[in-house]
């Protein structure tokens, strides 16, 4: 999930796109307000990239204003569930963020196109204007367009369909780990060992790997062909890799790692990576370790 730098960097930008979406509050009183959180989620997710929903953010200025209606994500997966085709869920967290109560949805769209999948149609009134009422249909296809939600238009599906051509040509790697810990210093010194694994059809070459630490106290080294280009970002512990071995499936691939100082009182190492290869689309997102 996303970390509280990464909102702050989001919220910095103070203007909407293709993947991001401000709402001051998220009201689902009403059927109205929940087939409109589905349109939302939908159009998000067409986008077949990780986007978000950001809570308590004025969407015209992108000022933190703080969001009022408390939510689980049990509750948004509720909603959406048997609504979209394929079904998607998300993720959601609740944050202090520069003193203000944040909140984040996470949508991930892994395999568009999404339709919606009501039986007929699916809405009503909405709770900021009981006079106004909102429905979706059966059928319907809604995308982002810049900062607007809205129904898809045939140019906005053919760019969906050369995106699903487009990824299915490319590799698939999944980025895990192992870690050990032991006491140093008052802190705890974390050995961490990456592996990769290419889970498509398609040999992986010219792997390039970027990760950015987001609580760790020290960087104290890199082992193998890893990097510490720390000076580079700005002084934010970063390391990054140049694999030049062929990624095969189904071998998972040892690719050493890096060894980092942590508080005590840690128990999750935040960080974000960004992974790319040929004949693979860039993956950039939140990556957790726990110890």
């Amino acid at each position: 999930m996303i970390s509280e730098n990464e909102i702050i960097e989001l919220i910095k930008k103070k203007e909407e796109g293709p993947t991001l979406d401000y709402k001051e509050d998220l009201p689902l009183a009403k059927d109205g307000d929940k087939a409109e959180f589905v349109k939302d989620v939908i159009a998000l997710a067409n986008s077949g990239q990780v986007a978000h929903i950001l809570l308590g953010v004025e969407d015209k200025t992108g000022r933190l204003v703080g969001f009022k209606t408390q939510h689980t994500p049990e509750q948004l997966n509720q909603i959406l569930k048997d609504k979209c085709d394929p079904p998607i869920s998300v993720e959601y967290v609740e944050k202090d963020v520069l003193g203000y109560a944040i909140a984040v949805i996470e949508i991930r769209g892994d395999n568009p196109p999404y339709i919606v999948s009501v039986p007929d149609k699916f809405g009503g009134p909405l709770s900021a204007n009981p006079d106004k009422s909102f429905f979706i249909q059966r059928g319907t296809v809604f995308v982002r367009n810049y900062n607007m939600n809205e129904g898809a238009r045939r140019a906005d599906l053919d760019k969906i369909y050369e995106k699903i051509k487009y990824v299915a040509l490319q590799v698939d790697l999944e980025l895990t780990h192992e870690v050990t810990s032991r006491p140093s210093d008052n802190l705890i010194e974390a050995d961490i060992r990456f592996f990769l694994q290419n889970r498509g059809d398609i040999l992986s070459t010219n792997v390039y790997l970027w990760i950015q630490f987001a609580n760790i106290r020290e960087l104290v080294n890199c082992t193998g062909k890893w990097c510490d280009i720390t000076d580079l970002n700005n002084g934010v512990p970063t390391i990054q890799l140049l694999y030049e071995y062929p990624v095969i499936t189904p071998i998972k691939m040892h690719c050493q790692g890096v060894v980092v100082k942590i508080d005590n009182d840690v128990r999750v190492i935040e960080a974000r990576v960004v992974m790319g290869a040929m004949n693979m689309r860039t993956k950039d997102g939140p990556y957790v370790i726990v110890l």
